[in-house]
């Protein structure tokens, strides 16, 4: 089966893979351990583990013992080893465990454990909190995903500074929503409900400028509609794109804190992003401290325009 490196119709014909097979369940033993010292593996699981190995090990043996001949005894080896093989991989799924061979970083929501992760689950019998399954690497995985679906969004010529730049207020407006509908799907906020609100009423001088901001109580990201003219000083109002990936980032932080089990999100960030949340610090009171905030650096990398 794919799922599993050693292949077991060579197994029948060649007695060096059947010594490859031993070598390979006893090196399991030096992995469980190494893992183990790691403290990537509970003990519990760890010893588990070693004595459905040492068990396979033994049956194999008293099988092997009891042919007339080598070439039987091969047979019976390979025939155990699939019916293990087979017994493990019906087992997980009965489970709910989809025991995947080079399982990628970004995974479903629903179960973000990498196939030792479920097969270590499975032999403990255990349905693990998925708060505490999300690793930094699948967090960092999933955000790169994100990006590049925006990239592939942002390839489209609706959204092109061209198209931008010959459009009018309404027509920008129009493009802004329809961009925010497609974030929203890869951020994953269905169920949110997230829309634009217009403001004529935030800051818009040569000088200072209030893009925009989210507020969760009501589901609303807030655009600056002044900003739509480009009618003062050196502001680019296609910077608006960037806004609505910022605001939305806000609103996956928000919803990711309330709801961990629904992101790939690791336990370290979310724990971060609620601490911050709880201590936010305005622009208007320390603009270097609100910038260097966890939440506003983890927005602005979703800030893209191209």
């Amino acid at each position: 089966m794919a799922e599993f490196d050693i292949n077991i119709e060579k197994i029948i014909s060649s007695s060096q893979d059947i010594i490859e097979v031993s070598l390979k369940l006893k090196k399991l033993e030096e992995k469980l351990e190494k893992i183990k010292a790691d403290n990537v593996l509970e003990v519990s699981c760890a010893a588990l583990l070693r004595e459905r190995i040492k068990s396979l090990l033994l049956d194999v043996s008293d099988e092997a013992a009891k042919m007339d001949s080598f070439g039987d005894a091969l047979q019976v080896i390979a025939d155990k080893y699939r019916e293990t093989e087979k017994e493990i991989l019906l087992n997980a799924k009965a489970d709910g465990i989809s025991v995947e061979k080079g399982t990628s970083s970004v995974q479903n929501a629903d179960d973000k454990r990498n196939w030792w992760e479920k097969f270590c689950d499975w032999i403990r019998n255990k349905k693990p909190d998925l708060y505490d399954t999300t690793t930094a690497e699948q967090e960092k995985a999933a955000d790169k995903a994100m990006k590049s679906k925006m990239r592939n969004v942002l390839q489209n010529k609706k959204y092109s500074k061209e198209n931008w730049d010959s459009s009018t207020i309404e027509e920008r407006k129009q493009i802004l929503q329809d961009y925010m509908n497609e974030l929203i799907a890869i951020y994953g906020l269905q169920k949110v409900r997230t829309k634009i609100k217009w403001s004529d009423k935030d800051t818009y001088t040569e000088k200072s400028i209030t893009w925009g901001y989210y507020q969760d109580i009501t589901h609303t990201v807030t655009l600056n509609e002044l900003a739509l003219s480009d009618s003062v000083g050196n502001w680019d109002s296609y910077d608006l794109l960037g806004t609505v990936g910022h605001e939305l980032r806000h609103a996956y932080q928000h919803e990711a804190v309330k709801n961990p089990t629904d992101f790939m999100v690791s336990k370290e960030t979310i724990e971060k992003w609620k601490n911050n949340f709880k201590n936010y610090i305005d622009a208007d009171t320390d603009y270097d401290r609100y910038r260097n905030q966890p939440i506003e650096v983890d927005a602005r990398n979703f800030e893209l325009t191209s």
